[in-house]
């Protein structure tokens, strides 16, 4: 058994991959087109040869399910990407699905094969993009999320701005420099993202998490400057778009030029097409609310001025009118007041007559009642003690008794 085991042929590494190599090759003699999303791509632009990888992903997970080494060289590169830009209005980069026109290549001293690319098809490219943001927009107006952005209010006068851009960028630069040319007052909240390239998704739904914590921020603004369409498909993004709806602060947008449209525009409170014309959005909404501000202004004094001319005029009427009755009441009731005084000073006279008559009376019915007077008519008044007798049970012997007679009074001694 050892000995017909040791008749069979024993490979050597590179007579392995030889092998393999032939097989490969003769499997695929020709050239096959082949389709994936580019990655590694980026790093390797302006290299003599471009070495990089397509993987495929699973589309209901968005993982890599499977990676292939590609490269360019450098005799095809130059075509390659210049057919590339011309009929895509972009360049190739990382993230993009690409159909490639491949052969296969072995390399027997390590055992790998990978693609050469001879050709790209740009238009299947630029149809990837278009059927993903279809699906996206279909799920999200599904979902109910394409206006709830929009159903937020915005403040009259927004004058608290969280900006997110990359620093110093051309978007930046263009946002900050027309709210200065504006001299109004803008508080600016900074937060540094990419805004084109791999890290889009990542940075801009970080900043975006960010800015709903915050307090006191009337708006979000997302702005970058000017790129192809391929480059703004990177806000062509699911996760983004979910991040701007469920946001509780109103977003505004201008990350294309005037042909440019992106999921997050349209998904955003507000879409401008450029970082100036986003900052002139705020300038252009606080000038009208100032305006109208001075046309009130402008009302509120006329009006006031109005409504004096009328109330003093008013006045003047009453005047007239309260002069006018008053000399007709005066004028009415001048003989009545006459007769009134006649009538008065006649009813006093008589009161008093009354009064005097009946003074009159009650005097008489007074001196009739007076015991002096009583005494005159023939009567006497005794007393003991000072006490007027009634009775003769009211004295005793040998009481002093003194009687009062019209003329004089008597001293006795009761016995």
């Amino acid at each position: 058994m050892e000995s017909g085991d040791n008749q069979q042929k024993t490979y050597t590494i590179l007579e392995l991959n030889s092998e393999i190599e032939q097989i490969l090759e003769g499997s695929f003699p020709g050239l096959i087109w082949v389709r994936g999303e580019i990655t590694g791509f980026d790093k390797q632009k302006g290299s003599k040869n471009i070495f990089f990888q397509l993987q495929e992903k699973n589309p209901d997970k968005d993982q890599i399910i499977s990676k292939i080494s590609a490269s360019i060289f450098n005799s095809d590169i130059k075509k390659i990407l210049q057919k590339f830009s011309q009929i895509s209005d972009t360049e190739l980069r990382d993230g993009l699905e690409i159909r490639a026109l491949c052969r296969i290549d072995v390399y027997p001293p390590w055992g790998e094969y990978k693609v050469v690319i001879k050709d790209i098809d740009p238009e299947f490219t630029l149809g990837k993009l278009a059927q993903t943001r279809a699906t996206i927009i279909k799920d999200l107006k599904k979902r109910g999320l394409l206006d709830k952005n929009k159903q937020l209010v915005l403040s009259v006068v927004p004058q608290s701005i969280g900006l997110i851009t990359q620093k110093d960028s051309e978007g930046y630069t263009d946002f900050i420099s027309e709210l200065k040319k504006s001299r109004l007052y803008f508080k600016i909240r900074f937060y540094n993202a990419s805004v084109q390239g791999e890290k889009v998704e990542i940075e801009v739904c970080e900043a975006l998490d960010y800015f709903n914590q915050q307090r006191n921020t009337d708006a979000v603004v997302i702005v970058r400057g000017g790129g192809s369409k391929t480059d703004l498909s990177w806000f062509d993004n699911k996760k983004i778009a979910e991040k701007i709806a469920f946001l509780q602060i109103p977003v505004i947008t201008g990350i294309g030029h005037k042909t440019d449209f992106t999921i997050t525009d349209m998904v955003a409170f507000s879409y401008q097409q450029t970082p100036s014309t986003a900052a002139t959005f705020f300038v252009e909404r606080i000038n009208d609310f100032l305006d109208k501000i001075d046309a009130l202004s402008v009302e509120v004094v006329h009006n006031s001025q109005n409504l004096t001319k009328l109330e003093l005029q008013n006045l003047i009427e009453t005047k007239k009118q309260i002069n006018r009755e008053s000399t007709l009441f005066l004028e009415r009731d001048k003989e009545e007041l006459k007769e009134n005084r006649k009538n008065l000073l006649f009813y006093y006279k008589e009161f008093f007559k009354n009064i005097r008559e009946t003074i009159k009376q009650y005097s008489l019915r007074i001196d009739s009642s007076d015991p002096i007077n009583i005494i005159r008519l023939g009567f006497s008044v005794s007393k003991v003690s000072g006490k007027t007798i009634k009775s003769i049970k009211e004295v005793k012997t040998g009481q002093n008794m003194v009687t009062a007679v019209s003329d004089g009074e008597i001293k006795s001694i009761i016995n």
